[in-house]
């Protein structure tokens, strides 16, 4: 795995803290929306793309393999080797379905998936992943490229986000920490989104708020995870903190979360913009 990626060292804790919650919720209501435009049953071939640890592919394997008339191609891909790594395990762990053993893996990023050729897929499900790209406008038209003509894709991004905010807390402990990363405007918007879809000629465009949560039982789990997790995003704020700073930190945050959400279990808000468009 290279030194870079961030994302594949934080593989592991990423698929024990996503058995539930917002990243299962994002992609079920991806398939819902890819089924309804394009039934699996004339599936053909299905891109996970960002699929980090393969939640979509799990998911989709779970919840629709009696759907496929034919065995579709599947792949799964991510900018992460180690997160396509982790989806290499399970399919490892699953031989005897007939769908895991026909997975495949790329590695490439939303924005440029030059070793794809045109017109590749019926299905393209891009779960939390687009609004990490710093090209969007080339995301959006490789998305267009690898469909198939009457192609579908779902995606999804955070419009609302509570939990985010709890690492504000850096500031309290130290005035020189670096700022939280907030959620790119852009992508909380439901007019750009769409606006996007049609820059990049998709049509029967549909942009839908689904509001989702994240269930706190214990609140120093919750915080230790904050403060101490190897998530990029997360770790990127605290990565200059001893650990007496580190200690506060969670401190605040523990404070905080009791404070707001007294009874357990509690639910932290979110909402999801699920986005989908046909080619």
């Amino acid at each position: 795995m290279s030194n870079s990626d961030g994302w594949g060292k934080h593989a592991g804790a990423y698929r024990s803290n996503t058995k539930s919650g917002p990243p299962r919720d994002s992609v079920r209501a991806i398939l819902a929306k890819i089924d309804s435009l394009l039934p699996f049953e004339e599936a053909t071939s299905i891109l996970d793309n960002g699929c980090g640890t393969g939640i979509g592919i799990e998911v989709l394997i779970e919840e629709y393999s009696d759907r496929f008339l034919n065995l579709p191609r599947i792949v799964a891909a991510d900018l992460s080797p180690g997160m396509v790594e982790a989806v290499k395990q399970t399919k490892t762990s699953n031989e005897s379905s007939k769908l895991w053993k026909k997975v495949e893996f790329g590695v490439w990023s939303v924005d440029d998936m030059s070793a794809v050729s045109d017109n590749s897929f019926s299905h393209i499900i891009a779960s939390l992943v687009m609004f990490f790209s710093s090209k969007p406008e080339a995301a959006f038209k490789e998305a267009y490229r690898v469909l198939a003509p009457n192609g579908v894709i779902g995606m999804t991004s955070f419009k609302e986000n509570e939990w985010m905010k709890l690492l504000n807390v850096a500031k309290k402990v130290r005035t020189d920490a670096k700022e939280a990363p907030g959620l790119p405007a852009t992508w909380a918007s439901e007019g750009w989104i769409r606006t996007s879809f049609e820059k990049a000629r998709f049509r029967d465009i549909e942009v839908k708020e689904l509001n989702v949560h994240v269930e706190l039982n214990e609140t120093r789990p919750f915080a230790e995870f904050c403060v101490r997790s190897d998530n990029p995003v997360m770790s990127s704020v605290f990565e200059n903190f001893t650990e007496q700073e580190k200690d506060l930190a969670v401190h605040l945050i523990i404070d905080h979360l009791d404070e707001k959400y007294p009874q357990r279990p509690a639910k932290m808000p979110g909402v999801l913009l699920v986005s989908s468009a046909r080619k």
